[in-house]
């Protein structure tokens, strides 16, 4: 068993943290960003047209078309922003222009896109393109790179302007980027939007199943205990597809249908993220009943941040991170309360994800937004709140006994060295 662990531990996930960090897995994190001022925006809309009350569908009925409008245009065209997120990054990472550099790949982007009858459909730029955009834009930002690199580029004198030696230094690399698109989309007909959703199918059909979401949450979990950021490493992985299932949901819901993903972006705030990653605030509460001064002073400081879920005081502070009494809790607590939650929206107890709010958004408040306005999601937040303090609380007080031990040492360290510099103070006033 330690043979296993030891091998977990030194080469399988040292091996997911280099993945983390490879170019194009950062610029996929930092490229999805973009998209979040949009999603919220949007589902801010969603919330008020879709609140539970009767009284409030009658009232609001008469422009709830008006206020579906917003809907309609940050998440039909995700892909698009998409695009342009990942573009932009891609640009920044090959040290290229980053104007041309994201202007051409969502081009390319669009292009790829076309119909059978050549045209752009609109319908099409929502989450059904969102990995087309990132395929698409980052492939075409690695032929601009691959051209400027073997100074494949129009040269222009010094004397003209800025803005138009880079429009044509761009010109060469741009073409041929959006040259290889059209040939295969016009001139082949090959369906990449197509080609790329079946590529990907494997991991979309994988996070939309329980056991799916508990691989990736475990992954997340584990890279924590040893260091890694898990959740920047996995969640470049699972973002775009979280993300999707929520468009998917919110277009659902908008046509006066049912939302039809559980693991939809803002489901892992039902147990993995309350108060920070590994359902912290459960063990920030436990901090209240500390006797040691050192969990006292960690409780002050790790408090208001977990509440709006900002957890790494408390995982680099107590530490959490590398400390083997918290591992089981740590791990287990979050992914008991997630496969829970995965069965109570299936079962219809709670209502599914239907809207994204700041991550920031404190526990019990963002069980209710998410869902619509399900107070039942808001109280299945409290009681996994509660939950999570009884899973930590008894190897926190483990943490505790020992600190006081060390603490009790110390201060018995002070007073013996106290004393011992009073008695040699004494001799030498009477040897005197």
């Amino acid at each position: 068993m330690k043979s296993i662990i030891s091998v977990f531990q030194n080469k399988f996930l040292p091996a997911l943290a280099k993945f983390g960090n490879l170019k194009y897995m950062v610029v996929l994190r930092d490229g999805m960003i973009i998209t979040i001022p949009f999603t919220i925006f949007g589902s801010i809309f969603m919330i008020v047209v879709n609140l539970p009350f009767t009284w409030w569908a009658d009232f609001i009925k008469p422009i709830s078309g008006y206020l579906n409008a917003a809907v309609t245009v940050t998440f039909g065209i995700l892909a698009l922003i998409v695009a342009m997120g990942i573009s932009y990054q891609s640009a920044k990472a090959n040290k290229l222009d980053t104007m041309t550099g994201t202007v051409i790949p969502t081009v390319a982007f669009l292009l790829a896109m076309l119909n059978n009858k050549l045209t752009i459909d609109p319908a099409d730029l929502g989450s059904g393109g969102i990995f087309t955009a990132i395929v698409i834009c980052i492939i075409s930002s690695e032929i601009i790179r691959f051209c400027v690199a073997r100074n494949w580029t129009i040269e222009l004198p010094d004397s003209v302007p800025p803005a138009v030696a880079k429009s044509f230094s761009s010109l060469i690399p741009g073409s041929i980027a959006l040259f290889l698109v059209w040939l295969v989309r016009v001139v082949l007909h090959v369906n990449i939007n197509s080609v790329i959703q079946f590529i990907f199918s494997p991991l979309v059909v994988g996070l939309d199943s329980i056991w799916g979401i508990e691989l990736a949450i475990f992954l997340v979990l584990a890279l924590w205990v040893v260091g890694v950021h898990g959740t920047n490493v996995i969640g470049s992985i699972y973002t775009p597809v979280f993300l999707s299932f929520l468009t998917a949901n919110i277009n659902a819901v908008a046509k006066g249908h049912a939302p039809v993903h559980i693991a939809a972006d803002g489901f892992l705030n039902f147990g993995l993220t309350i108060g920070g990653t590994g359902a912290i605030l459960g063990l920030v509460l436990c901090m209240f009943t500390a006797k040691s001064k050192r969990y006292k002073a960690m409780r002050n400081l790790g408090f208001m941040p977990s509440v709006f879920n900002i957890s790494e005081p408390i995982m680099f502070g107590l530490p959490v991170v590398l400390n083997p009494t918290l591992m089981v809790p740590f791990i287990v607590t979050p992914m008991v309360l997630e496969f829970i939650t995965y069965y109570l929206m299936k079962f219809g107890v709670i209502g599914m994800i239907v809207a994204q709010v700041p991550w920031t958004t404190p526990t019990v408040i963002s069980g209710f937004l998410m869902t619509g306005g399900d107070w039942r999601a808001s109280l299945w937040q409290l009681i996994e709140l509660i939950v999570s303090v009884a899973a930590y609380y008894p190897f926190f007080k483990v943490l505790d006994r020992q600190e006081i031990k060390v603490e009790q040492a110390e201060e018995a360290k002070k007073e013996n060295a106290a004393t011992d510099d009073s008695i040699a103070t004494d001799t030498s006033v009477k040897g005197a």
